[in-house]
């Protein structure tokens, strides 16, 4: 038996653990990271960022500094009322979390007019903290990017890193994760040469209320496990 079996640890060390870990021994064999490094989406010269440079941008506070933070809300908040000010602006709010019960509850809330015109969940088991991360940039921007009307979106997330994910070239074990929302994007802008997006940084730490309400939905377990991102009532309650 493999000794980082969790059979071989002892109690106190299971206690400790603080993510979703496989036995070792029983399930090695049956986990795979999925790589397609030949795609042609990351192929020189194929690459997102070839074709639509400057028309997806990136924006987090200059520092961890509460000061530097102040400031990037500020920023948030006239870049969140410029949104919907427009009728061709969106701007997409999501987060995700894990539970003690190693269940992943990811929630998008998408913004109209100041008023929330679409929400949506999706929970998963045995997922990392990155691939929660990505399944909430995933749910959030689809349907955003199919309505031919808005050629402007605003996706506010709590990892930069995941949504810069996107455009990376480099093999990664989360490009299949990556790819069909690379090509959505791809999509979305070769449509019409006004259409953006711009990811905006939006910690907890914040304390932002509309990212609040969507990280405080995250650490709610619905009871229902599901594959596939669904659109939810105005309230979500569980099932």
């Amino acid at each position: 038996m493999h000794k980082a079996a969790i059979s071989n640890l002892t109690v106190k060390q299971q206690a400790k653990l603080k993510s979703p870990i496989k036995d070792v021994n029983e399930r090695l064999n049956s986990v795979h990271k999925c790589f397609d490094p030949l795609n042609p989406l990351f192929s020189p010269g194929s690459r997102i960022v070839n074709h639509f440079p400057g028309r997806i941008s990136f924006h987090s506070p200059l520092s961890s500094s509460d000061d530097n933070l102040f400031s990037h809300i500020q920023n948030l908040n006239n870049t969140f009322s410029s949104s919907q000010n427009s009728h061709n602006s969106i701007a997409v709010i999501t987060d995700g979390g894990i539970k003690k019960s190693y269940i992943a509850t990811v929630v998008a809330h998408i913004w109209s007019e100041y008023s929330v015109v679409k929400q949506l969940q999706i929970q998963a088991v045995n997922v990392t903290p990155i691939e929660v991360e990505l399944m909430a940039i995933h749910i959030s921007l689809i349907p955003a990017i199919e309505d031919n009307n808005i050629h402007d979106i605003t996706v506010i997330t709590d990892s930069i890193s995941a949504a810069s994910k996107v455009l990376e070239s480099k093999v990664n074990p989360f490009q299949n994760m990556v790819i069909p929302v690379a090509y959505a994007i791809k999509l979305y802008l070769a449509r019409d040469g006004r259409n953006r997006i711009h990811f905006w940084y939006c910690s907890s730490k914040g304390k932002w209320p509309r990212h609040k309400l969507v990280d405080d939905l995250s650490q709610t377990s619905f009871g229902h496990i599901s594959t596939n991102f669904s659109t939810i009532p105005t309230v979500l309650k569980p099932d």
